[in-house]
Formats: C-alpha cells, sequence, structure tokens
C-alpha cells in the first residue's frame, strides 16, 4: 500500500502536504489582517496651510460632533470651505464654509483607492491564491 488516502477518501498523491485545520485558521487570519489594513486610508492633519487642496482630495471636517465630506476644499487663514462630495466639483453655489475656529479636526482620504485595494485583497489576492494551487495540483477538476 504505498498510498493512503485522506480524510474524504479519495486518493493522497505522493508529495501533496495534507491541508489542515491550522493552516486555514492561519489562512483565514492573514487574510482578515490585510483587509483591516486597506480601506479610504484616512488620516489626521495636525497643521492645515492656508491655500487650495487638490480638487479631488476627499477631506472629513469636524465639527461640533458632526462630520461633513468635502472635495475642491479651500483652506484660508480663518475658514475652511469646500464642496460636499456629493456634488460636482464645480459647484461654487454649492460651497460650504465654516470658521477655523469650529473646526474640531480635519481627516484626508482616498476612498476610491481604498475601494480598489480592498477589493484587490479580497478578491484578486485569494483568486491569484486558488489559480497557484489548481496550476500546482494538475487542475482544480476531480477526475473520477
Amino acid at each position: 500500500m504505498g498510498r493512503e488516502g485522506d480524510r474524504r477518501g479519495g486518493p493522497k498523491k505522493e508529495g501533496q502536504a495534507p491541508v489542515t485545520g491550522r493552516g486555514v485558521i492561519a489562512a483565514v487570519t492573514a487574510l482578515a489582517v490585510v483587509c483591516a489594513a486597506c480601506g479610504a486610508g484616512w488620516h489626521r492633519v495636525p497643521q492645515l496651510e492656508p491655500g487650495p487642496l487638490a480638487q479631488r482630495q476627499q477631506v472629513e471636517v469636524w465639527s461640533g460632533g458632526a462630520v461633513r465630506r468635502w472635495h475642491a476644499v479651500r483652506v484660508g487663514p480663518d475658514s475652511i470651505s469646500g464642496v460636499s462630495f456629493l456634488q460636482a466639483i464645480a459647484c461654487d453655489s454649492c460651497r460650504t464654509a465654516l470658521p477655523r475656529s469650529a473646526v474640531d479636526s480635519v481627516r484626508f482620504g482616498d476612498p476610491v483607492g481604498g475601494f480598489w485595494g480592498t477589493f484587490g485583497t479580497v478578491v484578486a489576492v485569494p483568486g491569484f491564491i486558488l489559480l497557484v494551487v489548481c496550476v500546482a495540483h494538475s487542475g482544480c477538476v476531480t477526475r473520477d
């Protein structure tokens, strides 16, 4: 009996490592840690310099327990203004302003980049791993 059957009853190929519960747990944990690192990449800015920011830069402005998400942000010496990210960048009549003294904090983020990073982590990386495993084991389809 040169070959032993695996736990599922199928033939075990020589040199093939069995899939264990620990391996699955390690893979799921690694994927969860990598996913936690993804996201919009929101980060606080310690000091805002007066002037316009990049037009598409999304900014969360926290004031009085409320948050406003803007783009096309302009920082003045005594105020900060922007256009709601749901409105067109060119909509000057949509522009809202707050005095800087009323602003609790400001965060910069990239939700679109965060989406693609998360997509790559959750869909593309596991798909690539599955492809490599299938190729390494001579196909993904079992043959009877």
